[in-house]
């Protein structure tokens, strides 16, 4: 299970403007009680990379592993808490 990252904000537009930065890198709200909010993506791959090593002889076996690994990843998750005073 993936420990999540938890981040305390003070107020309901930082909250906002939190969660807007986080939409923007991916990530997508899997739970909001106004309070706490969780978000979730995949852990990110860089694909062109792996493709690219697979033409490297020693380092494209290991390339091949990465990318038959990549699917089983896992999620990076944040949790935004509303601190009240």
């Amino acid at each position: 299970m993936t420990t999540p990252q938890i981040i305390r904000v003070k107020t309901q537009q930082e909250l906002r403007s939190q969660m807007s930065n986080y939409a923007a890198k991916g990530f997508a709200s899997i739970h909001n009680d106004g309070g706490v909010v969780t978000l979730s993506r995949k852990k990110p791959f860089n694909w062109l990379l792996a493709i690219i090593c697979l033409f490297i002889p020693i380092i494209g076996w290991i390339a091949l592993v990465m990318m038959l690994m990549a699917s089983n990843r896992g999620h990076q998750v944040v949790e935004l808490h509303l601190q009240t005073a």
